[in-house]
């Protein structure tokens, strides 16, 4: 398999938030559609090895058959903080 490039990598990571965002409200739905523990327990295993094993599935696709290239916004704005606090501001065009 190819080697993943920063461009690659942050559409994954893009992509990897975005499925795991939608198998976390599933599992949402399933905790009060499912109110035996154990079943809920089986039914959620299922669900999060799918949503990872497609994520997997997805990045290696992606690696292996696409050129990404990101096109940044016009205007980012970058904040570090630093324990709560913002410590800088930077504007980046």
């Amino acid at each position: 398999m190819e080697k993943a490039n920063k461009h690659h990598e942050k559409l994954i990571r893009a992509i990897g938030e975005e499925i795991t965002g939608l198998f976390e409200k599933v599992l949402d739905y399933a905790e009060v559609a499912v109110p035996n523990n154990d079943q809920y327990r089986k039914l959620r295993s299922k669900i999060l090895r799918i949503g990872n094993n497609t994520i997997r599935n997805i990045s290696k696709e992606i690696v292996s058959r696409y050129d990404v290239i990101y096109n940044p916004p016009g205007e980012t704005i970058i904040e570090v903080a630093n324990r709560g606090r913002v410590k800088a501001k930077e504007e980046v065009k």
